[in-house]
Parts: structure tokens; sequence; C-alpha cells
């Protein structure tokens, strides 16, 4: 079960929200980047039905306690614990590397590297010196069946256009992993999505297509 995703095709919906970004490039063709866009081609249709389904009240939740001003301890709080709970904190340039240099099968990426369900946090952090995980910059959240192969996928541009920019420009990146059984990616990712508050950052544009999606 793959995360919602925002691929190339719907950067110029991202734009017509309103989003001022760097000069747009296509994604960055690493070595391994066409075999990426076959297999995420490949398994676009069957991606991430659960979470779908849950999308629009996961995002209203987390707006709801973003807006309560009351609750900004407590949301610090399930921020702080969120991050404690990962199993690892690594840099996206590191998680990058290791996925490069651990894959066994090129006909199928999902195979290789962190190759378990999950979900994972994407954190662009202020600055390279800043140690505390909280002090974050900007924060995206997803989840998959495949983590590492997801992960993998919005660094090398084939996911949400903000991590990839980031990461394009060398933003100081951490990467938050989180295992847990198919039968509890949708739950898991709801929850840190609120502790995160990610619609207020990355997740935004998730936000924006499931509100248009209910609206129609």
């Amino acid at each position: 079960m793959a995360k919602p995703k925002i691929g190339l095709g719907d950067i110029k919906n991202a734009i017509d929200f309103g989003k001022e970004v760097l000069p747009y490039v296509e994604p960055a063709v690493k070595k391994y980047g066409p075999i990426v866009a076959e297999q995420i081609s490949q398994k676009a249709g069957q991606a991430g039905d659960a979470v779908k389904s849950a999308q629009s009240a996961v995002f209203e939740k987390a707006q709801q306690l973003k807006d309560n001003k009351a609750q900004k301890k407590e949301l610090e709080a399930a921020r702080s614990k969120a991050i404690a709970s990962s199993i690892s904190s690594v840099s996206a340039e590191e998680f990058f590397k290791n996925f490069e240099a651990n894959i066994s099968d090129v006909n199928d990426l999902k195979t290789g590297y962190m190759a378990i369900s999950g979900c994972y946090v994407i954190l662009t952090m202020k600055s390279n010196r800043e140690k505390d995980l909280s002090e974050y910059k900007d924060v995206y959240v997803g989840c998959s069946d495949t983590v590492g192969f997801d992960v993998y996928s919005q660094l090398c541009g084939f996911g949400n256009v903000d991590v990839y920019a980031d990461f394009k420009f060398k933003q100081p990146m951490k990467i938050l992993l989180y295992p847990c059984d198919s039968d509890q990616l949708e739950s898991r990712y709801a929850s840190l999505v609120q502790d995160f508050q990610s619609v207020s950052s990355y997740n935004k544009w998730e936000a924006m297509k499931s509100e248009q999606y209910s609206a129609q």
C-alpha cells in the first residue's frame, strides 16, 4: 500500500495553488532514475487505496488541531514523542547512497534497501548545525508497503515537488522511519500527519487535492 503521491504530472496543479518555487527542472536522472520512473508507473493504479480513503478525514483533523492554539503544547509533546519513536534517523544523502548501494535486482527496486512496510517522515532542517530534530523547517509524511523505494522515489523527483527541490538543492534533510504492518499503515500515517502537522508544510498539496476531490 503506497502513500498518496503528487507526481510530475501534478506540478502544474501545485503551482496553480500559488506555490512559488525555484525554477523547476525535470527529475535529476540518477543512475536508476529511468527505472524508478518505469516502476512507479507500473504500480500507480494500485497504490494507496486505504490511505486515500482516509485522506480527507486525516487532513481535516490535522487542520483543526493546527488552528487550536490551546493545543500547541499538546502538539509539541506529540511531535517530540513521534520523533523519539522512530527506529532511526538518517540523512537524505546517506539514505540515497544506501539505497543505490543495496540494489540487487534492477527489474524490481522495491525488493532492495528498506523493503518493508511502514511510514516515514522527511524533515528539512533549518541548518546543518541543528541537532534537535523537532526544530525542522518543513516536513513531509508518507507511507508505503516498500518504504525504501518510496523514499528513494521522492529524492529522485517522482513524488512531492518540495521534497525533491530541497534534496536537489542540497538542503539539510533527515529521514525518520516507522515500520509497521500493512494493516496499520492508515492509522500510523494519520497519527504522524497530525503529530508533525504536515498539512501546514509539504503535505499541503495533497490536502488541497483531497479537498478538491471531496468538493466534486
